[in-house]
């Protein structure tokens, strides 16, 4: 009776010769797919966000140093995810090459979703286009690999990189595959289509479904058309991303919600389309120092990118800014996304005066911008508090349709119309709408600093810079914090530092390919330019 082989052994034909057990398998695939990139700290002790003007470290020997020093090189680099992803990729193929062996024996059920080979198959062709989004957004061209390979075959060896056309070609026709699926979804909640009078299983959100395959076509559609992977400028581009945007918000499934910092609090709401819960934000990172480890700090650069609650740039001596009150009357998401002096946090007034609990001159955790990250975390919470990490929401969406649109037609009323939207929240945002006077150049500077303020510290920023061409002024520019004092006459005084320089090359806008990688086929797989 004790006689039996470890659980634990299992092979191909075990595997897929029962759908639980092929289901366990897919589970890990979407682990290895969204673990990493959802979550907050991807880079070490830090984010790609500290790669960018958004954030500085405090604390020094984080990877993601590499990228703001320039230090990072084919064998160094901190965010290399290349043997990562492909290693993914070879499960989903091996998936792809057994699915219709396995035993459909789920089908029919009363109280959930059809759990079925079809389906599962309709998911991993959106799981293998995730993975290949993940390789082209770093590396462009890849090879393109859609059989499971051994790591030592021939084929392997000497498959070359596909251009980036070929490989945003693929993506489509993987996520296409899923979409055709007539067992994948729109959404995993509502009324099950196939079914009448029954509901889908909400237990299968965060799978497969037909909204995230429009959510990557417009992420993606959105890159393909911008001017580091469109240096033509070819408008219909736009017009794709545009379109697949709109179809997406037409849909009419997700809505934006009308209170900003809540967005981040509570998983369950209906802006979020996608999110990480696997470990994916600590509210002890971004604490203010002696509360947790608040080492990574919003910039000063940041800071000024918030307009005025009125909607007016800081600039205009219209907007009612006050340099020695700089704090008041803000965008509303400036007070959900940034501690400051003054500001109430977890019952604790933040003083960053000299002898305050927030003296930048004690070093350490202790913010060298003067700021602190408050987005994500709960204000009267405990510290340590897990959140999930949102990876897709329907702002990001509303954001790619604007910055298309402006990009194929100008900044026609529609354009106007999307911003507004955002930009107002439901009447709990900014007051105004945006000057109906904006040419195209300006509606594209506005958009841009549109996403840099709703999207602050959701790993968008490292890669808009990228496909932007805006290397040299999001990368590579300096960064600065504040320091806040008194007069003779007890008034504050706000004097503006630099905290750091960056450094940016243009051949970083790729990455390079990993040079181990290169090792393997020096005669065959090609190196990015000037790496």
């Amino acid at each position: 009776m004790l006689d039996q082989a470890p659980q634990l052994d299992y092979d191909e034909s075990k595997v897929f010769g029962d759908i639980d057990l092929t289901n366990q398998f897919l589970t890990d695939v979407y682990a290895y797919t969204f673990t990493k990139p959802g979550n907050f700290m991807d880079i070490g002790n830090s984010t790609t966000g500290a790669g960018t003007d958004e954030l500085d470290n405090s604390f020094g020997g984080t990877p993601v140093e590499k990228y703001q020093n320039g230090s990072w090189n084919p064998s160094d680099n901190p965010d290399d995810i290349w043997a990562y992803t492909y290693r993914t990729i070879r499960k989903c193929n091996l998936m792809l090459q057994n699915i219709d062996k396995v035993p459909n024996k789920h089908a029919g059920q009363v109280t959930q979703s059809d759990l079925t080979p079809r389906r599962i198959k309709g998911e991993v062709f959106f799981l293998r286009a995730w993975n290949y989004w993940e390789l082209l957004k770093r590396y462009g061209g890849v090879p393109i690999v859609t059989q499971p390979y051994d790591a030592d075959s021939e084929a392997l060896r000497n498959t070359r990189r596909g251009s980036i056309d070929d490989v945003v070609g693929q993506i489509l026709k993987d996520l296409d595959s899923c979409a055709n699926n007539p067992e994948i979804p729109l959404v995993w909640f509502g009324p099950d289509p196939n079914n009448p009078g029954k509901e889908l299983n909400r237990g299968n959100i965060g799978r497969a479904n037909k909204t995230l395959v429009k959510a990557l076509k417009s992420r993606m559609l959105l890159f393909y058309a911008s001017p580091l992977f469109n240096p033509e400028g070819k408008v219909e581009r736009w017009r794709s991303a545009a379109d697949i945007s709109k179809s997406l918000i037409d849909d009419g499934k997700y809505s934006l919600h009308p209170n900003y910092a809540n967005i981040f609090l509570f998983p369950d709401n209906n802006e979020v389309i996608l999110s990480s819960n696997r470990a994916a934000f600590n509210e002890a990172i971004a604490d203010p120092a002696g509360m947790g480890w608040g080492g990574t700090n919003p910039t000063q650069d940041m800071v000024d990118k918030y307009n005025m609650a009125n909607g007016k740039e800081i600039t205009d001596p219209a907007s009612g800014y006050d340099p020695q009150n700089p704090y008041a009357g803000r965008d509303p998401r400036f007070y959900a996304t940034i501690n400051y002096h003054g500001a109430v946090h977890k019952n604790v007034t933040l003083s960053m005066l000299p002898g305050g609990n927030q003296d930048p001159a004690i070093g350490g955790d202790w913010s060298r911008t003067s700021y602190y990250m408050r987005k994500f975390q709960n204000a009267n919470n405990q510290s340590g508090v897990r959140r999930f990490f949102p990876i897709i929401r329907l702002a990001e969406i509303y954001l790619n349709y604007a910055e298309a649109l402006n990009e194929a037609d100008g900044p026609v009323a529609e354009v106007h119309r999307v911003m507004n939207l955002v930009r107002r929240r439901g009447g709990n945002g900014i007051t105004q709408d945006l000057p109906t006077t904006l040419n195209k150049d300006q509606m594209r500077e506005r958009i841009q600093n549109e996403r840099a303020v709703e999207l602050a510290f959701e790993k968008h920023r490292f890669w808009d810079a990228r496909r932007w061409k805006k290397g040299a002024e999001i990368l590579g520019s300096d960064v600065h914090g504040v320091r806040v004092t008194r007069n003779g006459g007890g008034t504050l005084v706000f004097t503006y530092i630099k905290v750091e320089p960056r450094s940016f090359s243009d051949k970083m806008y790729f990455f390079p390919i990993p040079q181990g990688e290169i090792d393997k086929n020096p005669n065959v797989l090609d190196q990015n330019k000037d790496w």
